[in-house]
C-alpha cells in the first residue's frame, strides 16, 4: 500500500513542484524530499516492501516527540504568553488587517460563490449557526472573525490548557457563545453534520501529513450543507518544506497544502492571498475547501 508521503510526493512531481526541503534556522541542513526528511527523523517507518508509514505504534516514538516540543512551546509563557502578540509571535500589528481580510474572503465567497454557506442563524431559517476554530490558542479569531461575522456558537479546539484557560477572559461577552476543547487536533473528534465553517489558521504546520489528512477527513464529515473548510497559514515558494524545530512546525508550499486536503476528498472553492503582510513573512494564502462531489 502506498502511504500518504509518496502520495504527496507523486502529485508534486507530477505537477513539477518540489519536494524538497530546508530547515528554517540552517541554510545548510537541506532534505531531498518529503519522505527523506521524515526518515531522518524517525518519523517514517520502512517496510520489507519499500513503503513507508508514519511512526505511530510505540510509545516513544517520534511523532510524539514533535507533537510533545510543539506543545512545550506553546505552554511557555516566555515564548506564547496569552495575549495576541504572543499568538502571532510577536506580530500583534497584523491582527487587524488579518481579520479585515479574512472577513473580505468570507463575504466574497458567501456573495459570489457559495450563497449556500449558512453565517447568523437568519441565513439557516432560525436553527443557531456553528463553528469551530482550530488551534485556536485564547480565541483570537473566534472573537474577532467568527462571531463578528453572525456565528451563533464557537467551539475552540486549542491544545494548550494554558491558553484554553485563558480565552474565556480574553473573549469577554463573546465567552457565552464559546465551548471550549482542550486536545490535539489529531485526536479532536467533531460531530457529524455539526459545523457550518471550520476555520483552520496558523495551525495546520503542526499536525503530521497523515494527521492532517485524517483530520481534513472528519472535518469532511463534520459540516453541515453549504459549508467549508479554511485554511489561512504560512507558505513556503522555492521549497516543498520549511522546518522550525523550535516549536516542531513544518511550513509546506500552496501545492502540497492542496495535495493534502485533495486526498482527504476535499476541492478548492476559493483561494486568494492576504494583503497588506510585512514583506519580511512568509506568503499567506486563504484557502476554501468543501468536500468533493
Amino acid at each position: 500500500m502506498t502511504d500518504i508521503t509518496q502520495k504527496i510526493e507523486d502529485v508534486l512531481q507530477k505537477k513539477g513542484n518540489p519536494i524538497c526541503g530546508k530547515d528554517s534556522v540552517d541554510d545548510e541542513l537541506v532534505y531531498p524530499s518529503i519522505t527523506e526528511w521524515k526518515r531522518s527523523i524517525g518519523m517514517l517507518l520502512v517496510h520489507e516492501d519499500g513503503n513507508s508509514t508514519e511512526n505511530a505504534t510505540t510509545p516513544n516514538n517520534s511523532r510524539q516527540q514533535w507533537y510533545k516540543t510543539g506543545l512545550d512551546y506553546w505552554e511557555n509563557e516566555g515564548t506564547c504568553p496569552a495575549t495576541v502578540n504572543g499568538m502571532l509571535g510577536g506580530f500583534a500589528s497584523i491582527s487587524k488587517r488579518d481579520l479585515e481580510g479574512s472577513a473580505q474572503f468570507i463575504s466574497y465567497i458567501k456573495s459570489n460563490i457559495r450563497p449556500e454557506l449558512n453565517l447568523s442563524n437568519n441565513e439557516n431559517g432560525g436553527v443557531p449557526t456553528c463553528a469551530c476554530e482550530c488551534g485556536a490558542g485564547i480565541g483570537r479569531v473566534s472573537k474577532g472573525l467568527l462571531l463578528p461575522l453572525g456565528i451563533s456558537q464557537c467551539d475552540l479546539v486549542e491544545p494548550s490548557p494554558r491558553l484554553i484557560s485563558s480565552a474565556p477572559d480574553y473573549l469577554g461577552d463573546f465567552a457565552s457563545k464559546c465551548r471550549f476543547f482542550c486536545t490535539g487536533l489529531q485526536d479532536f473528534q467533531p460531530k457529524a453534520n455539526s459545523y457550518d465553517l471550520i476555520w483552520m489558521q496558523w495551525m495546520i504546520g503542526y499536525l503530521t501529513d497523515d494527521d492532517l489528512v485524517h483530520f481534513l477527513q472528519r472535518c469532511m464529515t463534520a459540516l453541515r450543507k453549504g459549508g467549508i473548510v479554511v485554511i489561512k497559514d504560512n507558505t513556503c515558494e522555492k521549497e516543498a518544506f520549511v522546518v522550525d524545530r523550535d516549536d516542531a512546525s513544518t511550513t509546506r508550499s500552496l501545492p502540497y497544502i492542496i495535495a493534502i486536503a485533495e486526498l482527504a476528498g476535499l476541492h478548492v472553492v476559493h483561494q486568494q492571498y492576504q494583503e497588506g503582510f510585512p514583506v519580511d513573512i512568509f506568503p499567506v494564502p486563504m484557502i476554501a475547501l468543501a468536500p468533493k462531489r
